[in-house]
């Protein structure tokens, strides 16, 4: 199980230290501009004519010299913020890529984007805004009351009164925060969630009547999102707010002292003058809760999906020359699901084999566990004596290529589009001359050459466009075993001639998930699925037209 970084781990936490500095720093510049306002005011009860140049000159550099100190702080603060966040973001997509394809496809797309966004925005405003600023805090009050102690022990006794009291009072109103940030993430993913899912295929939901439905639903959510949001704000404004009366009973009870001790002029001001700085940390502090409830809930949500199990990986110990030439691909006493039955299925090198049967059946799952996606249920599967999870992932990269509806293409240029996962990327003249040989020439002169720009999953690509991109890309990796799910593309004439180049060009041991009959009939073998396992396999005209189970399947009542 994966466990978040730590905040003061990866040099953060020397950061952190210097964050502590610069608030001192701070704090000893305000201890100091006290002490020359009351210089300051000493001079202006003297009415000797005479100018505390020194004075004045310590109240313009201590001010100076906290703002400088401040900007340094906040930038330092940013700094770790972000790597943090970083180092979170990072956490989280290493324990993703190590899901179980199936396992992932059940989570809904924006609420893991949610994960990536909004909560890693908590997260880096806990540590920035938070943990910073409450470090500033915790230096500069104590050293303020010290100085007003050091003032006039009755200023330090006056002003620790209200003050205390003030947190004990933010400390209450910050309870009904967690509650509140809860309610309004869950909104906020509600809304994210939906969106995710819905935006894509706005046109056609509009083209079905389903765009007043749909905008209902948004303006119902948006509605309890704007009340979830009220709430929070409410809280937030309460608990920043409460400082400005901290201070305001804090000067009133340190005027009261002066004026009930006959304390000189210049030292109450210099009091006031200790008292006014205190005044932004007070207001950070409430901001500093606020954003720790707001952490607490992303924390929690972080940690519960890094508590979901991935897949088991253990690096095996591979051969020499292994990956060198086709392997063996066998399913041995498998089963796809804890109550499916077990099967018995194995590839030989260099075999190409056409996988067929209902949907649902279990082919896609079946090339899953082949890709090493998944793991099966029961039983074992093998790539020439080694588990497809356990390989490590060079040898994986160069010996193994999966074509399917869920292979990725990134939004960027056609040739990332076309090398996407290649060691060493392909000369330019390689990917025109291969990207042409599937049909896409078209596609390139389209888009303007390689350095066209593809959208996200290819969504400006018809989907034989996307299919051959992704057959091109499987030929220039050149592997040892190619998994291929085609039931759901390349049904179109150019698709089907970009499979068969393919399919002619390698020799590769192959699977091919097929619905063609054409195609399945040219194939070394037939592997007839059906309940989640293999029940009949050997050459396609024993398998489709003997006696067993795989039988006119390709009949028009049988497909339908």
């Amino acid at each position: 199980m994966s466990t978040l970084p730590r905040i003061t781990a990866d040099g953060r936490g020397a950061r952190i230290g210097l964050i502590a500095v610069l608030a001192l720093g701070q704090a000893c510049a305000a201890a100091w501009a006290a002490v020359a306002v009351r210089a300051v005011f000493a001079a202006l009860h003297a009415a000797d004519g005479a100018v505390p140049w020194a004075a004045l000159g310590g109240i313009a550099g201590a001010g100076i010299a906290i703002t400088l100190l401040k900007v340094l702080e906040r930038t330092q603060a940013e700094r770790v913020g972000q790597a943090y966040a970083a180092s979170v973001r990072a956490t989280l997509y290493r324990h993703l890529s190590r899901f179980a394809a199936p396992a992932l496809a059940k989570r809904r797309t924006g609420a893991l984007a949610l994960r990536f966004v909004g909560d890693l925005a908590a997260v880096r405003g806990w540590v920035s805004q938070g943990i910073a600023r409450l470090i500033s805090a915790g230096i500069v009050l104590p050293v303020s009351t010290g100085v007003l102690f050091w003032l006039a022990p009755g200023f330090g006794l006056a002003v620790a009164a209200p003050l205390l009291a003030g947190l004990a009072l933010m400390a209450i109103a910050g309870v009904g925060l967690g509650p509140a940030h809860d309610r309004l993430r869950r909104r906020r993913a509600r809304i994210a969630a939906d969106m995710s899912e819905r935006v894509a295929h706005a046109p056609q939901l509009h083209v079905i009547g389903r765009s007043g439905q749909e905008l209902a639903r948004l303006e119902r959510d948006t509605a309890r999102l704007l009340a979830a949001a009220l709430a929070r704000m409410r809280r937030s404004a309460l608990l920043r707010a409460l400082p400005d009366a901290i201070s305001g009973a804090a000067a009133a009870a340190l005027l009261l002292t002066a004026l009930q001790h006959g304390l000189p002029a210049a030292t109450t001001a210099a009091g006031l003058a200790t008292l006014a700085l205190m005044i932004q940390p007070l207001r950070e502090l409430g901001a500093v809760w606020d954003r720790h409830r707001a952490w607490q809930l992303a924390r929690r949500k972080a940690e519960r999906l890094l508590a979901t199990p991935g897949l088991k990986r253990r690096a095996a110990s591979v051969p020499p020359g292994f990956g060198n030439a086709p392997p063996a691909l066998s399913f041995e006493h498998a089963a796809l699901t804890e109550a499916g039955r077990r099967f018995e299925a194995r590839a030989e090198p260099g075999q190409h084999i056409a996988v067929v049967g209902a949907s649902g059946a279990g082919k896609t799952t079946l090339l899953n566990l082949a890709a090493g996606l998944d793991r099966p249920a029961r039983g074992r599967v093998r790539i020439d004596g080694i588990a497809p999870t356990d390989l490590p992932l060079a040898h994986r990269r160069r010996m193994l290529a999966y074509v399917g509806p869920q292979s990725p293409i990134l939004a960027g240029s056609l040739r990332r589009a076309l090398s996407l996962g290649l060691t060493p990327r392909p000369t330019d003249e390689r990917l025109l001359t291969v990207g042409r040989d599937f049909g896409l020439g078209r596609t390139i002169a389209r888009l303007g050459g390689l350095d066209g720009r593809v959208a996200e999953n290819g969504r400006d690509l018809s989907s034989g466009e996307r299919s051959r991109l992704l057959l091109a890309r499987a030929t220039l990796a050149a592997p040892r075993l190619l998994l291929i799910d085609a039931s759901e593309g390349l049904h179109d004439p150019a698709g089907r001639q970009a499979l068969r180049r393919l399919l002619r060009d390698t020799d590769a041991t192959v699977l091919l998930v097929t619905q063609d009959e054409d195609v399945a009939r040219e194939m070394d073998a037939v592997w007839f699925m059906r309940g989640g396992r293999v029940v009949a396999a050997g050459p396609p005209t024993v398998v489709l037209d003997g006696e067993g189970a795989g039988t006119g399947f390709f009949s028009p009542r049988q497909a339908a």
